[in-house]
């Protein structure tokens, strides 16, 4: 997918941010809601989808990784939320934990390579089929992630300005 306006946006594109915005938002929760499904089946089933998002993460990176490293990879905040998830992760053995010196560095074990590699297969199964239907004009799947990932980066950048720029109460 590519950007093919180069001019300054007219006041009917910025009425457009409402319609992105609600599908990004519809589909940011049909993907957790397909991460939820996926995790209620197999050996690790009852996993949140912070839970398959931080596993997956390791298990993609194929790499130690700190608790910074990740929830800065996933744009989450509230380190709170991924702490508690990694060691829920580390509990149920589908990722180890291993301490360097002051940081604690965390790496997929079998159970987290196993649950990925089926949910490769589920997503070949369900979810590729229906992607084909999709397939029209110059639409591919590498043009369009790098389109949503310069779209978190705007509001990444508007969010930052935003906070800056408000004036104490």
């Amino acid at each position: 997918m590519s950007a093919k306006k180069t001019t300054a946006p007219k006041s009917d594109d910025f009425e457009s941010l409402s319609e992105l915005e609600l599908s990004l938002t519809i589909l940011w929760n049909s993907v957790k809601r397909w991460m939820n499904q996926r995790s209620k089946e197999g050996e690790l089933n009852g996993l949140s989808d912070l839970d398959v998002f931080l596993m997956h993460l390791l298990v993609y990176r194929d790499r130690q990784l700190r608790a910074n490293d990740l929830a800065f990879a996933l744009s989450i905040d509230d380190m709170h939320l991924v702490s508690y998830s990694l060691k829920k992760l580390v509990r149920i053995e589908a990722i180890s934990s291993t301490k360097i010196g002051k940081e604690v560095f965390y790496k997929a074990d079998e159970k987290a390579k196993r649950h990925y590699r089926e949910f490769l297969d589920d997503r070949k199964r369900f979810l590729e089929p229906a992607l084909k239907h999709l397939s029209y004009g110059d639409y591919d799947l590498e043009s369009l992630a790098q389109l949503l990932r310069a779209l978190s980066g705007v509001y990444e950048q508007a969010a930052r300005t935003a906070a800056s720029s408000k004036s104490p109460e």
